[in-house]
């Protein structure tokens, strides 16, 4: 029945359009690599940061890109989405595709976790540069499974 599914997804407007109009697919596969880019790219200095890697940047201005890490967040669920649609019948069935969604799920609960955590604290361990120890870990895990999501997405060719 999912089969069903991801055949109908391929068969709808959007997915026509990506497969006719020439420059489409490359430029929605270049708008989830700025989003990726922006995504994984901020993350990663933010995390690196709150683990006490270039203390010489101030935290503060670090928790700055979050604005950005949301927003290649947004590209990336947009833009994954339609490729998604133009691909659904070997995409959904791939095994490194579903721990990609996996891994991108518990990534994006540990992004909304730990800014909720930044904003209740009302930024004061921002301001004293003393990441809680939850704080920490949540930034542990980002790195994981951010790793984990470009990862298993590289994986989709070839698996």
């Amino acid at each position: 029945m999912i089969m069903e599914f991801f055949a109908w997804l391929e068969g709808t407007a959007i997915a026509n359009a990506i497969r006719t109009i020439p420059w489409l697919y490359p430029a929605i596969e270049t708008g989830h690599y700025i989003g990726l880019s922006l995504l994984v790219g901020g993350i990663m200095l933010i995390d690196l940061r709150v683990l006490g890697f270039a203390r010489s940047l101030p935290l503060k201005s670090m928790i700055g890109l979050l604005p950005f890490v949301w927003a290649g967040f947004v590209i990336n669920v947009l833009t994954g989405s339609m490729l998604f649609i133009y691909g659904a019948t070997s995409f959904g069935p791939n095994r490194a595709f579903q721990l990609k969604m996996l891994f991108m799920v518990l990534a994006g609960l540990n992004a909304l976790a730990f800014d909720l955590a930044v904003r209740r604290s009302g930024g004061a361990w921002v301001a004293a540069d003393r990441p809680p120890a939850l704080v920490k870990g949540f930034a542990t895990l980002s790195l994981a499974f951010w790793l984990c999501v470009v990862t298993t997405g590289r994986w989709m060719a070839y698996l």
